[in-house]
Order: C-alpha cells, then structure tokens, then sequence
C-alpha cells in the first residue's frame, strides 16, 4: 500500500509550525546571535535531507524537503538580518540613554 500521503500530512505539519515563527519574527523585528545557530544546523538538514531526495530521485520527499528547505533559507534570513539590524541600533539607543541622563 501506498503511503506517501503520510509524507504530505507532515509537509503541512511543518508549514503550519513555520508560519507562527515566521510571523512572530516579522512582527516582533527580534533576534539575538543565539537564535541564529538553530535555524543554522534545520537548514543544513534539510538541505542534506533535499540533496537525498534529489539523489533518489524520489517526487513526494523532492515534494516535501523542497519547500521546508526553502522555509529554513527565509527563516534564517529573517533571524540573521533581525540580529544584524539589533546588534548595529543597540549601541545608539545607549548612546540615547546616556545623553538623557546627562541633561538631568
């Protein structure tokens, strides 16, 4: 018997685990240099997950690991640039602070 279908149930599981980081990192604009190994180490499995489907040959796990690897490249993306972006304003909203309470 066939079960591919199972394959595809759990491409729509990790969809739906993706779309609430995904939408907490936008809407939240946060991420730290911790963060940033995780998705670091998903991406990497899933590429050598993608790369096995590919040597395979194999159209349902091609189906699954194509989009969630995908995920993971726009997932790090987000957390990389969110770290960046937090890491380069950090220093001026101190510089804000100290201003401040030396015109108090």
């Amino acid at each position: 018997m066939n079960h591919d279908y199972l394959m595809n149930l759990a491409t729509v599981m990790f969809f739906i685990c993706y779309i609430p980081e995904l939408y907490a990192n936008y809407k939240n604009k946060n991420s730290n240099i911790y963060n940033l190994p995780e998705k670091a180490i998903t991406l990497t499995g899933s590429a050598f997950a993608f790369a096995y489907a590919l040597s395979v040959n194999d159209i349902v796990l091609l189906s699954n690991y194509g989009p969630l690897l995908t995920l993971d490249i726009i997932a790090l993306l987000m957390r990389g640039y969110y770290t960046y972006r937090n890491h380069s304003i950090k220093p001026l909203v101190q510089d804000i602070q100290v201003s401040n309470e030396s015109i108090v």
